[in-house]
């Protein structure tokens, strides 16, 4: 198979920069697509250079491998034993959204693995015939998206200003599938016991909205993808999607807000099994909640002013890892507590490593584009 995608290698390994990180990318995925259930597999990105210092890299699969140009490349294999490009639609009509770095999703200390759980996004599905066997590979890419740290933690939200010297993450890893109607595929197998969260985006008006309607309403849905297993018990507040307008660069629409201030108030004690921002979720099952968006807001005059007839706008969920996250009813953790800051969130302050539970990461979802007219 490597001698077949050799032809279809963006950047191999040997592209890689000295001065800059060194990553390397896995997949593991199962050997059918079924049409009737999704198709998850796992992105290992794993830290591989023998530099002591951390470094920040803004990467996430569901967006860099199927949002933004230069992602997976999906390959029909054919039974002369050819590898063909399969031709997709073309999504990327503006560029992908350059994320504010997010703690500890995006740092890397040495030696540092972070796995994903990804999905083969619905708009591929048309494309894939019953029968055939494709295969889902990672052509490799460069990206500025990344600095060195050198206060790791200390600043939780911030630009990753773009590097001077290029990230190469390499080409190589690929998935083979072969495409069932109804086949059940095989579970992934996994290291560590941690449910698997999807997360789908739905907005309305589609494709355009009225300016003078003044109004975008986001529905995020949130699956756990388990065909059995145990209940789960989660924080929801990181759960939450943003307006963005391109102005030759991103803007975020929600523009001035008056506000903050400074709490002195002890954090308090809440039960997840009582408070309203934790949630349950059995096998199969979804939570959604709708967010409503302005178009005319208070953006900043050098950053374009309010929003105009013609531009195009991108709702998103960037994706995030759960704060805190247990196996279980909300009836289970009726006595279970956990501490929040006075004035109510978003983030729990204990325990802080979720009492050496594993990390969930919820990947992000699709992004939908809207033109103003």
């Amino acid at each position: 198979m490597e001698d077949l995608l050799r032809p279809f290698r963006r950047y191999p390994e040997e592209d890689r920069i000295p001065g800059s990180p060194a990553f390397s990318l896995e997949l593991r995925g199962p050997e059918i697509l079924s049409r009737n259930t999704p198709y998850l597999f796992d992105v290992t990105l794993r830290r591989v250079d023998d530099d002591s210092q951390h470094c920040l890299f803004s990467w996430t699969p569901q967006v860099h491998g199927f949002v933004a140009s230069g992602g997976f490349l999906l390959l029909h294999h054919t039974a002369q034993g050819e590898l063909k490009p399969v031709e997709l639609p073309d999504d990327n009509k503006l560029p992908p959204l350059e994320y504010w770095r997010c703690f500890p999703v995006s740092l890397h200390p040495p030696g540092n693995v972070q796995q994903y759980p990804d999905i083969i996004p619905d708009r591929w599905l048309p494309y894939l015939q019953t029968g055939e066997r494709y295969v889902l590979f990672w052509p490799g890419q460069r990206y500025t998206s990344w600095c060195w740290e050198e206060n790791p933690g200390g600043t939780l939200y911030a630009y990753i200003p773009p590097a001077k010297t290029d990230l190469v993450l390499p080409a190589g890893p690929f998935l083979a599938f072969t495409v069932e109607d109804d086949g059940e595929p095989v579970a992934t197998p996994r290291g560590e016991a941690r449910p698997t969260l999807i997360a789908r985006l739905e907005c309305h008006p589609q494709h355009q909205v009225a300016l003078k309607d003044d109004l975008v309403t986001a529905t995020l849905h949130v699956t756990y993808e388990a065909s059995g297993g145990r209940p789960i018990t989660f924080h929801t507040p990181r759960l939450v999607t943003k307006l963005w307008v391109w102005r030759g660069k991103w803007v975020d629409m929600e523009g001035f807000v008056c506000g903050g201030g400074i709490y002195d108030d002890p954090d308090i004690q809440v039960s997840p099994g009582q408070d309203r921002s934790f949630t349950c979720l059995h096998p199969g099952e979804t939570w959604s909640h709708t967010f409503r968006h302005e178009l005319i807001t208070e953006i900043d005059e050098e950053d374009g002013d309010e929003a105009q007839v013609g531009e195009r706008v991108r709702c998103l969920f960037k994706g995030t890892a759960l704060d805190w996250w247990d196996w279980g009813t909300k009836e289970d953790h009726l006595a279970t507590t956990v501490t929040l800051p006075c004035w109510g969130g978003p983030t729990v302050e204990a325990p802080k490593d979720n009492d050496g539970r594993p990390l969930v990461i919820i990947p992000a979802a699709n992004p939908v584009d809207l033109e103003i007219v």
